[in-house]
């Protein structure tokens, strides 16, 4: 079949080379196969080709040129076509138990490594503010003997160094130019140390319930005199602070756990996480976003009761005649009151929000209550 192919093909370049120079004509070769009607798969290795998959039909049917609707249903998944390139394995997950770890400081690291709560250290303030101390005192030092130096100038030196920093630089043996170099040494290292310091200032302390969970285990895998700097609760830092997490986090997951400490780690705790703790009994990992969720679900809830309660107990306040306008006013408005209070404390309390944010939110959720409030008010100033 290859043979005949060639054959042809040498037929067809011999009556091309004996045709006219002026002769316009395209002259056609058969083959004896057609050309592919769809594109052809990247050449790929024996061992890659199980990686990458090409839906020729998907691609053969779509159009080059992409409606806006089209373009909508394949982000939101509702196409028919799928993409060209599937994939059909999955990247195995390599976790390692704590058990897996030699007891000591591996294990330790590796406990602070499951949960970012464990990622406690010492900010060592003390150190800190009196390497900083020296510093500003050395700067002191050099700041007299600049003044001293000036003054010296002035009075019994040239004065015109003062005036011209070139004239000072000229000449190779000027005080002035070389205590102008230590102090931007020393200044640089200052502001190095003042800045550093600031930020871990900065850093949040961990809270009672994590320093526990890593002082008992630095206590079991440190020794003593080693393992005495997790005391230290005024000089921790908490790397990752979880800034949503709060009392009611806490309470909660307390709770669930005195009700069903199996039912808690079965609805909120990850087969990762399963793993990861190993043997350890007293060790209790939740999955941050499943506690979240169930978080979020309470705050809804209590959100939609904050708004609808007091419009249904408004509602069954309405006075039915004139003369109960006053009285029913009165229970109005101080329900009202009540609610507006529990709402600006749930704002608090169970929220990151800030002052401003928290009088926005309770101002209107007030005009809410006030408005539905005064319309029965007017409507029912008619009542007979």
């Amino acid at each position: 079949m290859t043979m005949k192919r060639h054959g042809r093909v040498d037929e067809e370049k011999a009556d091309v080379g004996e045709s006219s120079a002026g002769q316009t004509e395209t002259r056609q070769t058969t083959l004896d196969y057609a050309p592919p009607t769809t594109a052809q798969p990247f050449p790929t290795t024996s061992s890659e080709s199980s990686i990458y998959l090409i839906d020729k039909e998907a691609a053969s049917s779509q159009p080059n040129e992409e409606t806006l609707l089209g373009r909508l249903k394949k982000t939101l998944g509702l196409s028919r076509h799928k993409s060209d390139i599937t994939f059909d394995y999955r990247v195995p997950s390599i976790i390692r138990s704590l058990d897996g770890y030699s007891e000591g400081y591996g294990r330790l690291a590796a406990f602070e490594d499951c949960d970012p709560n464990f990622l406690i250290y010492r900010k060592f303030g003390w150190l800190h503010n009196r390497l900083l101390l020296h510093l500003q005192d050395e700067l002191k030092k050099l700041e007299e003997d600049l003044e001293r130096l000036d003054r010296w100038e002035l009075e019994k030196g040239d004065y015109k160094k003062l005036r011209s920093r070139r004239r000072d630089a000229s000449f190779p043996t000027s005080k002035r130019q070389a205590l102008l170099t230590i102090l931007n040494g020393k200044l640089k290292e200052y502001d190095e140390w003042m800045f550093r310091l600031q930020k871990v200032q900065a850093m949040k302390s961990p809270s009672k319930r994590n320093q526990n969970s890593l002082y008992q285990m630095a206590s079991q895998n440190l020794v003593a005199m080693e393992g005495e700097w997790i005391c230290h609760g005024d000089d921790l830092a908490a790397l990752a602070h979880d800034v949503e997490h709060n009392w009611f986090n806490v309470f909660l997951e307390d709770m669930l756990n005195k009700i069903s400490r199996r039912t808690l780690l079965a609805l909120f705790r990850t087969p990762e996480q399963r793993i990861k703790t190993g043997s350890l009994p007293h060790l209790n990992l939740v999955s941050p976003d499943r506690f979240d969720a169930l978080l979020r679900a309470i705050l809804t809830f209590l959100a939609t009761a904050l708004l609808l309660f007091p419009v249904l107990i408004l509602w069954e306040l309405q006075p039915d005649s004139l003369s109960q306008v006053k009285t029913q006013g009165r229970y109005q408005i101080l329900v009202v009151f009540l609610f507006t209070m529990t709402f600006s404390a749930c704002c608090s309390i169970f929220t990151m929000a800030r002052k401003q944010e928290v009088f926005t939110a309770t101002a209107a959720y007030t005009a809410v209550l006030v408005v539905f409030f005064g319309e029965h008010v007017e409507r029912d100033g008619g009542v007979e």
